[in-house]
């Protein structure tokens, strides 16, 4: 699960784009963190995430319309006149009157069952059956009103069309939600790409810091996980029996899941820790 939350994304961004134009215009001119990428790219970053993230919100909105007519179509109440499911209510009194009570297909008329979105075509597709064999009975077709069989068949391929627009919906908002993440990037390290929106502000926060060490340009660096992590804010703990080896300039510690929960770098002022 991701620090940022969803709805404060593109608030990150846009502190840290403010912040690197105040570090622009400090520096005398743009300034690449790494070859060919600046505050431009950064900008084409935030803007290709937005596009993303509005077609994400869009695709929801077109698949509950395409939900809402799909269940419209079979009803969704069987007391609702203008659904499949109010018709095959009247199904087996129909039947009864034009059989007998003890013909065989009248004590075969199908159970509707349990009424739900994934049971549509088969409910349907039971009664187009034995619709079909009381009609061929000698004697006049079983209409429901004006709803006839052709009616029926009529509603099971429409719902299958809308059952088919569902899935390449569904389909096509999962891949774009997977293409928003893996563009923002706010995941675990072993996972994250390399040119997602988090890596170049992480790369971001490293360059600051190491070109302005104890600077205000590098003190103001925006939170890039507003409250799991404080970059502005100094915190200590104490690992007893750890020992470092060789010079310590950086340390970043991560939790189990490789997500760095704290860096820091070293301060020069303090003593130099003794041998062990």
């Amino acid at each position: 699960m991701g620090r940022i939350a969803e709805e404060d994304r593109i608030e990150v961004v846009n502190e840290h784009i403010g912040h690197y134009t105040q570090w622009n215009a400090m520096a005398g001119g743009p300034f690449e963190i790494e070859p060919g990428f600046g505050i431009a790219e950064l900008i084409a970053l935030r803007d290709l995430y937005q596009n993303i993230h509005d077609l994400v919100l869009q695709l929801i909105v077109q698949l509950a319309a395409a939900r809402g007519a799909r269940d419209a179509l079979f009803g969704t109440d069987s007391d609702i006149d203008e659904g499949v499911w109010f018709r095959l209510r009247m199904y087996k009194n129909m039947v009864r009157a034009r059989l007998g009570p003890r013909h065989p297909l009248t004590r075969t008329v199908p159970n509707i069952g349990n009424v739900l979105p994934q049971n549509y075509l088969d409910i349907i597709k039971r009664f187009i059956e034995h619709w079909t064999l009381v009609n061929a009975d000698p004697g006049p077709d079983v209409t429901l009103g004006t709803f006839t069989l052709a009616f029926l068949q009529d509603a099971h391929d429409a719902i299958e069309l809308k059952i088919a627009e569902i899935d390449a919906i569904e389909m096509n908002l999962r891949l774009r939600r997977e293409e928003r993440e893996q563009l923002f990037g706010d995941e675990p390290d072993d996972v994250r790409l390399v040119s997602s929106i988090v890596a170049k502000l992480l790369i971001y926060h490293a360059v600051v810091i190491a070109l302005n060490p104890n600077q205000p340009i590098a003190d103001s660096l925006p939170d890039l996980f507003p409250g799991h992590a404080a970059p502005g804010g100094v915190q200590v703990i104490l690992f007893p029996g750890i020992t470092l080896v060789d010079d310590l300039d950086e340390l970043e510690l991560r939790d189990g899941d490789g997500v760095t929960i704290a860096r820091g770098v070293r301060d020069p002022s303090l003593a130099e820790p003794a041998g062990p």
